[in-house]
């Protein structure tokens, strides 16, 4: 059977560009299918011979007369790729073994990619192109040199208010995820992210591009919107590249430093809740994911083109298989390109540090699928994923091991490299460590005292402010004694009668047998007397400690007649107190009566204090009604009032933890701080193997 000639398109376009090192990047563009494909010279080269008269082999023969060297496997792995973007045509000599393979091939890049869709799938909704080149020139007007310069501009006063609002921005952060507040962050998602792919699109357009489709895309089940710019790979100019791919990062940036301004000076309310997700939202998704070169977005294509590197992922990933193959395993069938020694070493960092990356990805892919998806089907995608981005390396990393363990002849400088690194994982991952797990706390009183009317009488004089600062016995309230004096007088004169009626009745002889009732009246008067006595003796509340007013009542105001044991006010006591922690349920495992806690205060610089739990209990919802936990009074624990009965109801069940706590250093009552419990040390692999085995151990008893 004949060997296998491939045949590159002759319709096929081709755009050169000059590239760093005087070297060329080749785009190629498929007029049929609107494609647009960068390789480099050294791939190029290859492609272009591949005349339909030659086999894969007489090609690798021919380029190295011109001093291009090339591996049969290497050759065949770019063939590989030619014949999956379709580049290349069929001959009449397709059916040879090595046809058989490269079908083989597209087939296992179909399966693969058909699997990986699952979490990375994009769908074409529309073709925007005569939309935008009819709307282009309203871009033009609203787009230009004079109006980006604005929030280049505002951006400096911008930053200083948002730090200057941290901690607002922290305490509204809070309701991010509120159920209440959904609607204004879909719609406030919606767009920033039409916003971010018009700007691409129409950028794109205004350098005469065409814009062949827009559409949703779900990374790892969150819906997204996208826009189709391969059209840029066409460009020579790479700072055009640049800002086509720059477009939507700066379009978010713009969107951030606008309503920075609007939701610092706005009263809360929905134009404030709008402009805090518009900022939040923009922040967010630029800094992780749009901006981050290490994940192919945005940034990533800016980073490309502004070292002059194309294919800067894949070829990072080629330096660490050759280094790994060639330079320690001494398998010589294993070559790369020439980087000079810049471009190697910003491949090799970027490489290392894109692989670290997709370590913490794919795990985030498997916590995330558990946790957001019904527990069925989180197991089920989080067990292919873990098949797909760990276990499928692992086996194919350890096959080709065994495949090649002939061709390996170990080069010594090579591997203690690798064995000092896999040592220095190795100890990073299996030392323990211990950590602090912080916990939002707040001071509080154990000598509480509810101000309350003592008797039944008008109000007199308050002395007092919510908030001053009382010694013991500093009277706090007076009430008017005119009506107990009115009843004094009353009974003692009623009281005088009886004695003389009585008296009367014992010397006249007369109606003796009304002396017993006659007495019985004259005692309820004595003892409505003494009542009376006692009334008018407390007629002032007086502190009985030194402490603080937490509270008073609007209506205590004088002249206001409360009845009797009517709450009007607390008074808190600030020498005997206690801190109070609120520790999420599903942490409280962490603490126990008599741990030992380090507690701290923002005073000056920060103040720490040592102190061992004393309680621990559950943290009801009416705790929340006037605390500082609230984030409806500043607090850090997210609430909303759900329903009449309590003003804030926690979003997740908390637990309070209470330390005795001597106030000698004066802590104002009510401030937060934070409540640091340690833990005992682990190793980041016993951490993991413990989660993995205590989450399967309550998915198999639940």
């Amino acid at each position: 059977m004949a060997e296998f000639k491939p045949k590159f398109r002759p319709d096929i376009r081709r755009h050169a560009f000059g590239e760093a090192h005087g070297g060329q990047s080749i785009v190629l563009e498929d007029p049929v299918a609107n494609k647009f494909f960068r390789l480099s010279s050294y791939e190029f080269d290859l492609l272009r011979v591949l005349d339909g008269t030659v086999t894969v082999e007489e090609a690798v023969e021919k380029l190295r007369l011109y001093g291009r060297y090339y591996t049969i496997e290497h050759a065949s792995k770019l063939l590989e790729q030619f014949s999956r973007v379709g580049l290349l045509l069929g001959t009449a000599h397709g059916y040879s073994a090595n046809q058989m393979r490269l079908k083989a091939s597209l087939e296992e890049a179909r399966r693969k990619r058909s699997l990986f869709r699952i979490y990375f799938l994009f769908i074409p909704l529309v073709n925007p192109d005569e939309f935008l080149s009819r709307t282009l020139w309203l871009w033009r007007m609203a787009v230009n040199p004079v109006t980006a310069l604005i929030p280049i501009i505002l951006a400096p006063a911008a930053i200083y208010l948002l730090i200057s609002g941290l901690m607002r921005f922290q305490t509204e952060y809070l309701f991010f995820f509120n159920v209440r507040n959904l609607a204004v962050l879909w719609i406030a998602i919606a767009l920033v992210k039409l916003i971010h792919e018009f700007s691409h699109a129409y950028t794109a357009k205004s350098l005469g591009l065409h814009v062949p489709e827009m559409g949703v895309g779900f990374l790892l089940f969150f819906p997204v919107l996208y826009c189709n710019t391969t059209a840029a790979w066409q460009l020579a100019d790479r700072r055009q590249r640049m800002w086509i791919s720059a477009a939507g990062v700066f379009s978010e940036a713009c969107i951030a430093v606008f309503s920075v301004f609007v939701w610092y000076f706005t009263n809360p309310g929905i134009v404030n809740s709008v402009a805090f997700y518009l900022m939040a939202i923009s922040l967010l998704t630029s800094i992780l994911f749009n901006a981050n070169p290490l994940m192919k977005f945005d940034g990533y294509f800016v980073l490309a083109d502004w070292l002059r590197i194309p294919n800067l992922q894949s070829r990072s990933f080629g330096l660490l298989r050759y280094l790994f193959w060639n330079r320690v395993l001494g398998v010589e069938s294993f070559r790369a390109r020439r980087n000079r020694g810049k471009e190697f070493s910003i491949l090799l960092v970027y490489g290392i540090a894109a692989f670290i990356y997709r370590i913490f990805l794919y795990a985030g892919i498997v916590i995330g699928i558990y946790y957001r998806f019904d527990k069925t089907l989180g197991i089920m995608l989080g067990c292919l994923a873990f098949t797909l981005f760990v276990v499928r390396p692992l086996v194919g990393g350890m096959s080709g091991l065994w495949k090649r363990r002939s061709e390996m002849s170990f080069r010594p400088y090579g591997l203690a490299v690798f064995a000092a690194f896999l040592v220095s994982a190795g100890v990073l991952v299996t030392i323990p460590w211990s950590r602090n797990s912080v916990y939002p706390c707040y001071i509080d009183s154990t000598m509480v005292r509810k101000i309350v009317i003592p008797v039944e009488a008008p109000v007199g004089n308050v002395y007092a402010r919510k908030g001053e600062r009382v010694r013991e016995g500093t009277t706090i309230l007076s009430l008017d004694s005119t009506r107990l004096e009115y009843e004094l007088r009353d009974k003692k004169l009623e009281k005088s009668l009886l004695s003389e009626e009585i008296a009367i009745i014992e010397a006249s002889g007369n109606d003796l047998a009304r002396i017993p009732l006659k007495r019985i009246e004259l005692s309820q008067t004595s003892d409505a007397l003494k009542e009376i006595r006692e009334d008018m003796s407390r007629l002032e509340w007086k502190a009985p400690f030194n402490g603080v007013i937490t509270d008073l009542a609007t209506n205590l105001q004088p002249g206001a007649r409360l009845e009797k044991g009517t709450v009007v006010g607390e008074l808190t006591g600030e020498e005997q107190c206690e801190v109070i922690g609120l520790v999420p349920e599903h942490e409280i495992g962490k603490v126990r009566e008599g741990t030992a806690v380090e507690i701290w205060f923002p005073i000056g610089t920060g103040t720490s204090f040592s102190a061992t739990v004393k309680e621990i209990s559950v943290f009801h919802r009416e705790d929340l009604a006037d605390s500082p936990f609230s984030s409806r009074f500043g607090g850090e624990i997210a609430t909303a009032q759900r329903s009449p009965e309590y003003k804030d109801v926690p979003l997740e069940a908390y637990y309070m933890c209470r330390v005795d706590f001597p106030n000698q250093v004066g802590i104002p009552l009510g401030m937060t701080g934070r409540i640091a419990v340690p833990e005992p040390a682990r190793s980041i692999l016993r951490r993991v193997v413990e989660t993995v085995y205590k989450t399967f151990r309550r998915e198999i008893i639940f």
